[in-house]
């Protein structure tokens, strides 16, 4: 896992029975709180694989996930890879999957006047600002999106097949990683839009601690029901009705943050979940994947009722599981408690995130969500790798930036081994 900042960065290092070394790279980018070493982690990744990759998987087109295929174009050049994996989102023959994908980038285009000014007006409010330019890509970053997703469809010294999938699908593997003895399944994103829609399902997510919210609040009664007529009007001596119309209106949500929340959420529900099997041992990697890419195959026909009960399929990978990629930097409504309450006791988890990019502790939304770490620490047995426990030296800052020195959350457990200068990557051997 290199340290970049907010962003997933992730090679997989496998070695089959002939003592050949085959390397997957499981996206490359950073965003939200860049810490400015994202060209030196690709020179690393260079070193480190010999510019050799069997297979690159691209979860989904956040810059977060993605920017380093831009800001790295040049080295990518060089790489020889043998295959690309995306989401079936990403297919240029999926008509319907352009046109969701060219409406989500229009929508972040128009949100960035009106978020610019929210984040102006009140400073909570540039996450916002960042999860529109997410989509887009931050042009300063290699010239945004567009130049990582140019990359990827054929930025490589060889040709590379690119492929595209949903749940369910067989996934066609290098031939190099096949001799290699490793198989793969593909849990997300499922093909119907509706999930992909929904990216929160609070009862199953870490909000208040680790109890559960209950049910949604019904209705509210008529009784509760009223107009200013039915107060007296002493009622208003400290503020008028008008005064505390404007208040209850400056309180509501903005429609342009509210829009903006939606379509990144709906960005990481397209994430491409991929599960691998390796001598025995199991890998899960679900990207930034919410509440809807996670249902499909963690309930399926399950999924009945106000209290859904885990698919015997799901029971079975994730009691078995040697690792988990934590999925969305720690955020709430991406690592469901059904999920990791059913974790294998045991199991290593690393988490790429950086705090202070997102959410607020007053709103129980902050990233990484503080009880869901506490909850992953306890479930692997204290084998739980942050990015943050870290802390990046200067001379692996090269972006001209003047980046604030990170302070490390706590000891990486020594399970973990760390790369140069004790700050670049974090890396576990099964």
């Amino acid at each position: 896992m290199y340290r970049v900042g907010f962003g997933d960065f992730f090679l997989m290092t496998l070695t089959g029975s002939d003592g050949i070394a085959r390397h997957i790279l499981v996206d490359c980018g950073v965003h939200a709180a860049n810490l400015g070493s994202i060209s030196t982690a690709i020179d690393q990744l260079r070193k480190d694989t010999g510019g050799q990759l069997a297979l690159i998987i691209m979860t989904h087109r956040h810059a977060d996930h993605i920017s380093g295929f831009g800001v790295g174009a040049d080295v990518f050049k060089t790489f020889t890879v043998e295959r690309v994996w995306m989401s079936y989102f990403e297919n240029p023959n999926d008509p319907d999957a352009a046109k969701f994908q060219a409406a989500l980038t229009a929508v972040a285009e128009q949100l960035k006047a009106p978020l610019a000014q929210a984040a102006a007006q009140d400073a909570d409010n540039a996450q916002y600002q960042q999860m529109a330019a997410n989509i887009t890509g931050d042009p300063s970053m290699g010239g945004g999106n567009a130049a990582a997703l140019k990359t990827l469809h054929g930025g490589f010294a060889n040709t590379a097949p690119v492929d595209f999938y949903e749940a369910g699908q067989t996934p066609t593997l290098p031939d190099s990683l096949v001799k290699a003895g490793l198989t793969a399944q593909i849990l997300g994103p499922p093909r119907d839009k509706d999930l992909i829609a929904i990216v929160d399902n609070k009862a199953h997510q870490y909000l208040a601690g680790n109890v559960d919210d209950g049910a949604a609040p019904a209705r509210l009664s008529p009784r509760f029901e009223g107009t200013k007529a039915d107060y007296p009007d002493d009622a208003f001596a400290l503020f008028s009705a008008a005064q505390i119309e404007d208040l209850i209106g400056g309180n509501q949500p903005s429609l342009h943050i509210a829009m903006a929340a939606k379509a990144d959420n709906t960005i990481n529900n397209q994430s491409l979940v991929v599960l691998f099997t390796f001598n025995g041992k199991t890998l899960l990697f679900p990207g930034d994947a919410q509440w809807g890419n996670w249902d499909n195959w963690l309930f399926g026909s399950a999924q009945q009722g106000n209290d859904p009960q885990l698919s015997a399929t799901a029971k079975e990978i994730l009691g078995k599981l040697d690792f988990y990629k934590v999925g969305h930097h720690g955020s709430t409504n991406a690592n469901p408690k059904d999920a990791v309450t059913a974790l294998r006791k045991g199991v290593v988890a690393m988490c790429s995130t950086e705090p202070g990019a997102y959410g607020s502790v007053k709103n129980n939304s902050e990233v990484p969500r503080g009880p869901l770490m506490v909850a992953l620490k306890a479930q692997t047995n204290d084998q739980l790798a942050r990015a943050d426990m870290v802390q990046l030296t200067a001379a692996e800052n090269t972006s001209g930036k003047a980046v604030p020195p990170t302070q490390g959350v706590g000891a990486v457990p020594q399970i973990f081994k760390t790369g140069p200068n004790n700050d670049l990557y974090i890396d576990y051997e099964m």
